[in-house]
Formats: structure tokens, sequence, C-alpha cells
């Protein structure tokens, strides 16, 4: 291809958690799996506006949602059902990512985050006569229309129900691909089996390790497993959280888990372990779905969390957990014969969703966008 000819796809994504990131990653890969000749920049609107404010702004909201998550839901719930362009908070941004928008001068224009969303929408109507195509990728099982922008020229859904919702709300159901949240197709695996009797366990705490068990269960579950190593295999992920991962491998070590720091290849893990007990975040869920591997969750405090783990329960693809003694008999089932139906259970339903969703037409929907124009 001329390289004057050459498109290029902007994707505009955040760091608040890791899902936002992963999704751009993945429709990135799936991008240029179709055509390698599209230049694909990620960029993060905050980085790509007023770069000091990025880690204030993700330390907000790392302590909003664990220490003052009711806070944070006032505002996340009012902004699920309060019309999104009515929002001011974006208004921050948006001059100077306008500027970078203009700059790189993109064919197509990607959101994985509903404040950069906000941003474009901003864009659009500063340049009505510049026309280029946007997308926005919904990154949790949720229908807020805090994602939703007049003129968004498509949408990326998790699932049929958040489509049915969107339809509801007045959005042209034409312009909703359900693909489920993008994950990187190295995570799918088809007709994965459990190799033993034997449960492999994969206990994670998101790229940042911050998990919703305390370090005390952490040993709770190391007895556990030395009572019932014939029927429980277990491994800990600690993300980037060194301090964890030294004080379980070093300064109080686990005699009966292995404990992992910041991983690369989670695919490669998930197609060894049987079940994750995780955070339910909409990129941990779909990676689980992906990778038929049952989750297992604490019932969270935050908004997206919550209506993640309501998914959860409504497609019956993993177990929702209120305490630790809930977490303890859900440990005792597995060392037992009585977790095999559900774990059956949970996998069939898992392989029927995957069946709903297209995840392999991401590609094909953006380059139409693009060829399109």
């Amino acid at each position: 291809m001329d390289i004057d000819n050459k498109k290029t796809v902007l994707i505009l994504t955040a760091q608040f958690g890791a899902g936002h990131i992963s999704a751009a990653n993945a429709i990135k890969d799936y991008i240029l799996e179709k055509d390698s000749s599209v230049n694909v920049i990620i960029e993060n609107f905050i980085t790509a506006s007023i770069p000091r404010m990025n880690k204030p702004m993700v330390k907000l909201y790392e302590n909003n949602t664990k220490y003052v998550p009711g806070l944070y839901n006032y505002y996340y719930y009012l902004k699920k059902s309060f019309d999104s362009k009515h929002d001011i908070a974006h208004k921050l941004y948006t001059p100077k990512l306008i500027e970078f928008i203009l700059d790189v001068n993109p064919d197509v224009i990607i959101s994985t985050f509903p404040l950069a969303a906000a941003c474009v929408y901003n864009f659009k109507i500063k340049y009505p006569s510049i026309n280029i195509p946007t997308l926005t990728v919904v990154t949790d099982v949720v229908d807020s229309l805090e994602w939703i922008y007049p003129d968004t020229s498509m949408y990326f859904v998790p699932s049929l129900e958040i489509k049915n919702r969107y339809v509801q709300k007045g959005i042209n159901p034409e312009s909703i691909k359900v693909t489920g949240v993008p994950i990187n197709k190295k995570f799918c695996i088809e007709n994965k089996t459990k190799e033993s009797n034997k449960y492999k366990i994969l206990l994670l705490g998101g790229g940042r390790g911050l998990f919703d068990i305390d370090e005390d269960f952490m040993y709770w579950i190391d007895e556990f497993i030395e009572n019932n190593c014939n029927n429980i295999e277990i491994a800990i992920v600690t993300g980037k959280n060194k301090k964890l991962y030294n004080i379980l491998k070093e300064k109080k070590p686990l005699n009966n888990i292995k404990v992992l720091g910041f991983v690369t290849d989670m695919h490669n893990l998930l197609k060894e372990y049987d079940l994750m007990i995780t955070k339910p975040g909409g990129a941990t869920l779909f990676e689980g779905i992906l990778s038929q591997t049952p989750v297992v969750v604490k019932l969270p405090k935050v908004g997206q969390e919550i209506e993640n783990a309501r998914f959860i329960i409504d497609k019956g693809i993993g177990l929702v957990y209120t305490n630790d003694e809930d977490l303890k008999d859900i440990f005792n089932s597995i060392a037992s014969n009585k977790f095999d139906s559900i774990f059956n259970f949970m996998k069939c339903n898992m392989k029927s969703f995957k069946n709903t969703i297209e995840n392999e037409s991401i590609g094909d929907s953006i380059l139409k966008l693009i060829n399109n124009k």
C-alpha cells in the first residue's frame, strides 16, 4: 500500500484499572491481524491533554473506590442515568486533547474510557466539518449513559442484554455490536479440559496486586492446602505489588502455594489452571470466558464491579461470595466431590455465552468504518 494512503486509528484509553488499556491493546491486535499496514496509535487521553493530572487522578480513583466507595457510587449511578452530554467533568481535558487529535489526524477514533468518548464528542462539536468516524468500547458489563454520546458511529458492548438496554434508551441497534470486552486472542482456548482430579486455582489481584482477601486469609489457604494437597493446587499472582510478593516469598513465605510476581503470560497460566479467585473487572471476566476458566469473586462495593458481579450470577459463569466464611465454604466444597457439578455447570455456561459474542468481527468492523469514511 502507498504510504500516503496509510490509514491511522487512534485509540484513546486510560489507566483507571487495567481493563481499558488491555481492551485497547486487544483492538490493536485485531486490526493489525486484518490489515498490518494500518497505523494504530494507543494514547492515554489524560497524558495527551494534561500529563501532570494522570497520576493524581489515578490515585484519586484508587482511594475513592477503596476508602469511600459510597461517594464514588453516588456519582457513578448519577452518571448511569444522567444524560452524558450535560456532564462537564471532561471539559478540563478537551482543549489539549483536541490539539492532539488534530495533530494525529486519524481516520477513526476509538475510545475505551467514557471521559475520552466525551472529549471526542466535544471535538466533533467544535469541528463538525471533519468527518472522522468514532467508536466507543464499553469495558464493563454496564448500560451507563456515561458511555453514550451523539453521533458515535459504533459501539462495542459486552453482551446482548447490554445492547438491548441501550436500544431501549434510544441507540440505533445497527450501531451496536456485541463483541464482549475485547481481549487478546491468546486467551481463547477451545475445548479446555480439566487434566486431573486436582483443582488448580489461580489467586489474582489484578496487575497492581490489590486483592479482595487479606494476608491472614492467604495463610489460612496455605494451611488448608497442606491438608488437601491431593485435591487442590494454588498459585498467587501478586502483580506489581512487590511488597506483598516479598512477604509471601521471603519474609513470611507460604509453604504450599506457588507465589508469582508480575506475569506477562497470563493466557498460558489460564491454560493450566481450572479456576480463578479474582476481582470482578470487565477484562478479567472476559479472559475467564474466552479461556473457559470460571471465576470466584467477592461481592464488590464499587458501581461497575457490582454490575459485573451481577453478570457473573445471571450468566452462571462463576461464584460471588460475601465474606471469608463464604470463601472457606467454597474451598471445602472444592476439596470434596461436591464442587464438580458446579464447576461443570459454570464451564458449560461460559461456552454458551461465548457463542453469543462476535469478538472475531472486531477488526472487520473497524476497517469497515475506515473504508466507509
